[in-house]
């Protein structure tokens, strides 16, 4: 249990401990307090209920599923290696989507899960990201873990022509068919397109390319219209920059979130890489998907 008094201080320090929150793990006076806070903040109340959610879709699709045994031994000793760094909500929601992965890819067998649930920075790296930029790279991972993992999504592959030919509401259109063979020929035959569709997770509407690659990768090319966020908004530290586009990072669970932005547009690359991995796909073809989202604004 923890006694965390708050004086006042901003949404972002609250923020901090929503997860103990909702895990009942905080005393009845730090519990009080983030209540209060909530009954008068209309921003955190929407945040910690879109945290709710992503709890209880990742849940039901590993109601039924464990992480294989192996996989779940190797994480508990990372964790215990590294006491304190990593929270009881965190280990119980890297080892859930492990069991998401495991379910969704079909077996142990099939993939070589350190190169999916490693979890440490290039040495000497050390990167704080802020709440409010972690929960703006939420909002494409929602989209990732709903579509591509937990609806199995990645295993579907439709043909370009297909994709082109749909009329249903789930149709690219022609706003944005043209990225499906641009951002495959950017990626070259390292990556393979399985589908591009529109869709909705979270009450929120989304572009979604959905690419494999080898040893188990799946990687989401996720764009959704802005509601107000922007990442230079939420005073977010670029990683680095493709041909002057700033891209922004996080790993959260056993995932890479990389995202950029247009002017009414949030983009998202996420995926099981490793973090260089995922930030060179996302340099790749950031740039591409700008581009685009530029000539459909003007």
């Amino acid at each position: 249990m923890n006694l965390v008094k708050f004086n006042g201080r901003s949404c972002e320090t609250y923020r901090r401990y929503f997860d103990a929150y909702l895990d009942n793990e905080l005393l009845v006076e730090t519990n009080q307090d983030v209540l209060e806070h909530l009954e008068s903040c209309a921003d955190c109340t929407r945040l910690i209920e879109s945290r709710v959610r992503i709890k209880q879709l990742v849940k039901n699709a590993v109601a039924a599923e464990e992480a294989p045994a192996v996989l779940a031994e190797q994480l508990r000793h990372r964790f215990r290696a590294r006491p304190g760094f990593f929270s009881r909500d965190t280990v119980r929601w890297m080892i859930a989507a492990a069991a998401v992965l495991a379910l969704a890819i079909g077996g142990v067998e099939t993939l070589r899960w350190g190169y999916v649930i490693g979890v440490s920075q290039p040495a000497g790296v050390v990167e704080i990201v802020s709440a409010r930029v972690q929960e703006l790279l939420r909002v494409g991972l929602v989209d990732h873990v709903h579509c591509a993992i937990v609806l199995e999504r990645w295993k579907r592959f439709i043909s370009f022509e297909e994709m082109k030919a749909d009329s249903t509401r789930s149709a690219l259109g022609p706003e944005f068919i043209d990225l499906v063979p641009a951002v495959q020929a950017r990626l070259g035959p390292y990556f393979k397109m399985v589908q591009g569709h529109r869709c909705t997770a979270n009450h929120r509407q989304y572009i979604h390319l959905i690419l494999t690659g080898d040893k188990g990768a799946i990687v989401s090319l996720v764009i959704t219209e802005k509601r107000g966020e922007s990442f230079a908004q939420a005073d977010a530290v670029a990683v680095i920059n493709a041909s002057g586009l700033p891209i922004y990072r996080d790993r959260q669970g056993i995932l890479e979130i990389a995202g950029f932005e247009s002017d009414k547009y949030l983009a998202y690359v996420v995926s099981n890489l490793n973090h260089d991995s995922n930030l060179n796909v996302a340099s790749t073809i950031a740039p591409l998907v700008y581009s685009h989202l530029h000539r459909l604004e003007v």
